[in-house]
């Protein structure tokens, strides 16, 4: 069984502290968290969390960008998937990942 780095488990405590679970703000808060979903790669996950991990971001950034008609980028992958989805979609989102940060913490207590 491969070890879940440390960096996930300090990300993603960020990532979810700021995550709110009322669904009028859900979509908000994960557009404006969205730039975890960069910064924490799924190599840094166990063998076991890295597929959850690698389905969250392949979900979030599946619209992908856009782009105006001058080739500038307005909206990464991410914030446009986001914007497409609904409050429901978007709460169901929340609490996958928290529920991901749950088996983070409980593997790194394991190893303790």
């Amino acid at each position: 069984m491969s070890k879940t780095n440390i960096f996930v488990y300090v990300e993603l405590s960020k990532l979810v502290s700021n995550l709110n679970i009322h669904a009028t703000v859900s979509k908000e808060i994960l557009k404006q968290q969205a730039g975890y979903f960069n910064v924490i790669g799924s190599n840094y996950f166990s063998a076991e969390l890295n597929p959850e991990w690698e389905n969250i971001v392949l979900e979030l950034k599946q619209a992908g960008k856009v782009i105006d008609n001058d080739g500038q980028v307005r909206a990464n992958a991410f914030i446009n998937t986001i914007d497409q989805m609904s409050q429901k979609d978007c709460l169901n989102m929340v609490f996958r990942i928290t529920s991901l940060y749950e088996k983070v913490k409980s593997e790194l207590a394991f190893y303790d």
